[in-house]
């Protein structure tokens, strides 16, 4: 079931689009239609919890941090985000040595189209570098129990407010992927499927009169391995603070 969550998506998105046609074609010759650029931090306090057969591990609430933003240009969206989850939360020194049972990296970009004023379908490439054990120096692994490697293509919709200058406005987003994971174990690397889902919603809230955005809001993702049984759950609250522009 969850292998056919992007064909439901992709399905769901077609039906609100042969809907929303005329209002396309309406707002757009009315409009203009406008491009605008968005970039920011992003600070967050995620739960993550893994289990990996023998090694299960719950890391408790954490702080983290990363990267968001975006690009739309008439019907043409581009979005990115990454994230990056220490087990020990937001520490200068684990920039030098990691001593946590868990790491990762994730990082999203997606292109799309804008299908209806409020509507965009999206697709585009996903990855995941995950350390359970040991110890990292400067970003470099050792001594773990596992590292995975994960690349992954990912498809969805995003529900957004109309324009994305307004003092206040919403999104929510819901992808699907599949994709392959690498296991780094003892003896020879393992490559098996990997398939998941992320959603999230956020509120927009402009700063007074100027070009920051604060976007608090809330994600929940799941990932999983047809081998060794990987299943990954992570619960996220946020908050990005980001700079927007029209051009």
């Amino acid at each position: 079931m969850k292998r056919a969550f992007l064909t439901v998506v992709l399905f769901a998105a077609a039906a609100t689009a042969s809907a929303q046609i005329h209002s396309i074609t309406t707002t757009r010759s009315r409009t203009g239609g406008t491009s605008s650029f968005s970039i920011g931090p992003r600070l967050s306090n995620y739960s993550t919890d893994i289990n990996a057969g023998p090694a299960p591990l719950e890391t408790g609430r954490q702080s983290s941090f990363g990267v968001v933003g975006d690009w739309r240009s008439n019907n043409f969206v581009l979005d990115f985000s990454f994230d990056h989850d220490p087990e020990n939360g937001i520490n200068i020194s684990d920039i030098i040595i990691d001593t946590g049972n868990y790491a990762r990296d994730r990082g999203e970009a997606t292109i799309g189209f804008a299908i209806a004023p409020i509507l965009d379908l999206q697709g585009g490439i996903r990855f995941d570098t995950i350390r359970i054990g040991g110890a990292s120096f400067f970003g470099t692994p050792f001594l773990s129990h596992l590292d995975i490697d994960h690349q992954a293509l990912t498809a969805g919709i995003r529900i957004h407010s109309e324009d994305t200058m307004a003092p206040v406005g919403f999104y929510i987003l819901g992808r699907g992927y599949l994709g392959s994971a690498q296991f780094k174990i003892s003896g020879p690397n393992v490559n098996t499927d990997s398939f998941g889902f992320r959603a999230e919603g956020g509120v927009n809230v402009r700063l007074a009169e100027s070009n920051w955005w604060v976007v608090p809001g809330l994600e929940f993702e799941q990932f999983e391995t047809d081998e060794f049984n990987i299943n990954l759950k992570t619960n996220r609250v946020f908050i990005n603070f980001v700079y927007r522009s029209r051009m």
